[in-house]
């Protein structure tokens, strides 16, 4: 039989709710009102140049536009236009909606787009920046880097202007625009000082200066903007409301970015490349949409009880990705193959309930019966490292866990999964209890290791629910990744299948229960198809992968091809209640009783 290690309770302490922490409605993200009107600006390669000064332009007018919105001073949203085709998907479900707003004038170039909301009175004048001419790719942490745009992001929602790059500011002279603040030579440190009693302590935003992108909902929420290892960044994780977002991505090392925000008590969301998030969110907290149908788990057929193993994909936390790539990419929902094993996707539907209901909409309309959703944490953190710098850090764990769960209970979602720093640390332990105590309707809590995801490999921790039932915290055993380390559970679909006909003979050869577990296949790691006996054939250099390589779900299909008939590959909530079963029959078929009900 497999062992699994009891946790006796910390329900006392992990129940406690702080005071800090918002209660009531199951939300984080700022409220975006809905507008009488939408529209939409050219296409971004349609602007002149600097192409960028003026994708900044308009990501800022877009953002009064909904600050407008938001204090009732205007009716329109503006649509940034992209050729995005996910992009372009959500925008036309939005027109469809009951209630959507009406889709006005035609598309606006960006100083036709600044001239209307000037005369609307919607724009004021312009905040001044210089370009970012630092050396270096983006998302790092370049020396030289210039962040007097996120000054004037951060001042735009104040004050109410247009972010203007000093190229430009001619033609906004000419235009009858008054410059309200030069930041050119403002910090990021003397603008959270001079004006944090004006901006949102609710969210964060952290940029890297050459991108446009989520200028617009940093503007429409008057938030301070900041990027690097700058300290004024730590600086504003601390003053910010406990439980609350970090929009954009902070770039560098990437454990590191996560981990200063985790201990602060709030949560990622990489979202650093969306766009129009004002649109996709507007009335989100009045209408929200209908989940996707949970698992059920009367549908399965207990006679059956070979081995199993699961398929997760990986980054699912990741809203830039849900918004624009997953679900038009060949490589993961719009996969030919999708369909062919049943599979697990993580997702974002916490955020998306609040960020763009659409998505989920999407999601549910092609859904097939092999599809598998399961929220991805309700935000990126390592919850053995959550609040650790905040008075009452367990409760305020609980808290987040309270509001996501019942956001998943609205999605449709009952299996949750976590990046956790250390997966068997007391403080994960701990976390885990922090989790499945503040939540109902779990049917299991997935975790993984940061390095190695595999790290648990396959160990169940059992934790206790907030009605007392007992769920499983399940660590990954296997990981698909291309050029693992040799001597760990992870690499080519070939050798993990490898690898699970191993583990499952020697449970065989101990008369031991058939496994029970669960791969996470890693979204990015491209492979080649090799059938055959040579396990590193499929192995391929990264940056041939676009143009020969294949990844995301077809290589999970690749290892399930190799597995022998005694080994099913099941839906990951299938495999949640399989270990259930084992664990308590009793309890188990009265969940499942109380489930149908």
């Amino acid at each position: 039989m497999m062992s699994y290690p009891r946790i006796a309770g910390w329900m006392a302490t992990t129940m406690l709710v702080a005071a800090t922490a918002v209660a009531g409605e199951p939300h984080w993200f700022p409220v975006q009102a809905p507008a009488a009107g939408v529209v939409r600006t050219v296409l971004e390669g349609e602007y002149p140049e600097p192409n960028r000064a003026y994708a900044m332009l308009v990501q800022s007018v877009a953002g009064l536009a909904a600050q407008a919105v938001n204090e009732h001073r205007g009716d329109e949203l503006v649509w940034v236009s992209t050729t995005n085709r996910d992009l372009e998907d959500w925008y036309a479900r939005i027109l469809r909606r009951p209630g959507a707003p009406a889709a006005r004038a035609e598309a606006l170039d960006p100083w036709t787009l600044v001239d209307r909301f000037r005369k609307a009175g919607i724009v004021h004048g312009y905040v001044l920046y210089r370009a970012d001419a630092s050396k270096g790719e983006i998302n790092e942490h370049r020396p030289g880097l210039d962040n007097s745009v996120n000054v004037a992001t951060s001042l735009a929602g104040v004050l109410g202007g247009v972010l203007v790059e000093e190229a430009l500011e001619p033609e906004a002279r000419r235009r009858g625009l008054e410059r309200l603040a030069d930041a050119r030579d403002r910090t990021l440190s003397w603008c959270f000082e001079t004006y944090r009693d004006r901006f949102n302590r609710r969210l964060l935003v952290c940029q890297d200066p050459r991108k446009p992108n989520v200028r617009d909902l940093a503007i429409a929420q008057k938030c301070f903007t900041a990027y690097g290892p700058d300290s004024s960044v730590e600086a504003a994780m601390k003053w910010m409301e406990p439980l609350s977002g970090v929009i954009g991505w902070n770039g560098g090392d990437e454990f590191e970015t996560t981990r200063l925000s985790t201990v602060h008590g709030q949560f990622q969301t990489a979202t650093d490349w969306c766009m129009n998030l004002p649109v996709l969110m507007a009335g989100s907290s009045a209408s929200p949409s209908p989940g996707v149908e949970p698992f059920d788990p009367s549908s399965i057929d207990w006679k059956d009880d070979r081995g199993a193993v699961s398929f997760v994909m990986t980054d699912g936390d990741n809203v830039q990705w849900y918004e624009g790539g997953f679900f038009g990419g060949p490589s993961y929902w719009s996969s030919p193959a999708r369909g062919k094993i049943a599979f697990g996707w993580s997702c974002p539907f916490a955020h998306l309930a609040q960020l763009g209901p659409v998505l989920i909409d999407r999601a549910r309309e092609q859904r097939g019966p092999n599809d598998s959703f399961l929220e991805w944490g309700g935000g990126y953190y390592y919850p053995d490292l959550f609040a650790r710098d905040r008075p009452d850090r367990w409760g305020l764990l609980a808290e987040h866990a309270r509001r996501t769960t019942q956001l998943m209970q609205r999605t449709g979602t009952r299996l949750i999964g976590f990046n956790v720093s250390d997966i068997d640390s007391p403080d994960a332990i701990r976390s885990y209890q922090a989790i499945a105590g503040a939540s109902r309707g779990l049917a299991a809590i997935l975790a993984f290791e940061y390095n190695p995801y595999e790290g648990g490999a396959g160990r169940v921790w059992w934790v206790r629910d907030a009605d007392g039932v007992e769920i499983p915290v399940i660590s990954t055993r296997y990981s698909i990744w291309e050029h693992y380390p040799a001597g760990r559970s992870g690499g080519t679909p070939a050798k993990v299948a490898r690898l699970i006909r191993e583990s499952d003979a020697a449970a065989a050869a101990a008369k031991e229960a058939p496994r029970l577990d669960w791969v996470i296949v890693h979204a990015w790691s491209y492979f080649r198809h090799a059938p055959g006996s040579d396990e590193s054939a499929e192995e391929m250099p990264q940056d041939e992968g676009p143009s020969r390589g294949v990844r995301g779900y077809v290589p999970a299909t690749w290892c399930a091809e190799r597995l022998p008939e005694s080994i099913r590959v099941i839906a990951p909530e299938e495999l949640a209640w399989r270990i259930r079963m084992r664990h308590d029959p009793a309890a188990t078929r009265k969940a499942i009783q109380a489930f149908r009900h």
